[in-house]
């Protein structure tokens, strides 16, 4: 089986984010004992400011423990999916979704409990005992009560060919012409301009 586990991080910059031409995560998770995941997870990209455009690299110390109720011994975890979202001029939130695969529960040892019973002279004649066996524990989840947001932003940066049409803008993304004016001069629109594109995924 495998298991998503969610992080929400955000990043300051030391000045105004500008525009991200393009964001990619990279990670050197790995298991440090048979319960414990450890490592970095590098948020890396690159983005203009004006004229300018610089690289960026933010690495994010993790750490995950494991109940011990499951076998690891096949394990491994990596970056499942990740999002971002500039909530103000100088930070950006990362929503990154990790998988835990090959993860197994141990198998329990279920000891029989036999209980000796008074029976009357009828059932003396068959000599029966009767055998009650212990049921398993109930087996929790890995993670409990981990918040997971439903619902988050999606920010696209797209280039603008010579032949888009804002009306074909707008019908690709499935968004309205209200949407995209939050983001973007729609006025001023002509090939080579980069627009950011808005949308939610559930």
């Amino acid at each position: 089986m495998n298991k998503i586990i969610p992080f929400n991080k955000e990043i300051k910059f030391d000045e105004c984010i500008g525009e991200i031409t393009s964001i990619a995560i990279d990670d050197t998770l790995k298991f440090m004992d048979e319960f414990t995941i450890g490592g970095e997870l590098i948020v890396r990209g690159c983005r203009k400011l004006g004229d300018i455009e610089e690289d960026f690299s933010y690495p994010i110390p993790t750490s995950i423990a494991v109940d011990n109720k499951y076998d690891t011994s096949k394990a491994s975890i990596s970056v499942d999916d990740f999002y971002y979202e500039i909530i103000n001029e100088d930070t950006l939130k990362d929503k990154i979704d990790l998988i835990l695969d090959n993860l197994f529960f141990k198998e329990k040892e279920i000891t029989p409990i036999v209980h000796e019973l008074e029976i009357d002279d009828e059932k003396l004649e068959r000599n029966e005992k009767e055998e009650i066996k212990e049921e398993p524990e109930n087996v929790q989840d890995l993670f409990k009560e981990t918040p997971i947001e439903k619902e988050y932003s999606i920010y696209r940066v797209y280039l603008v060919g010579m032949d888009d049409g804002l009306e074909d803008i707008l019908e690709k993304y499935h968004i309205t012409k209200e949407e995209l004016s939050l983001y973007n001069d729609i006025d001023n629109i002509k090939p080579g301009t980069k627009l950011i594109i808005p949308s939610t995924d559930e």
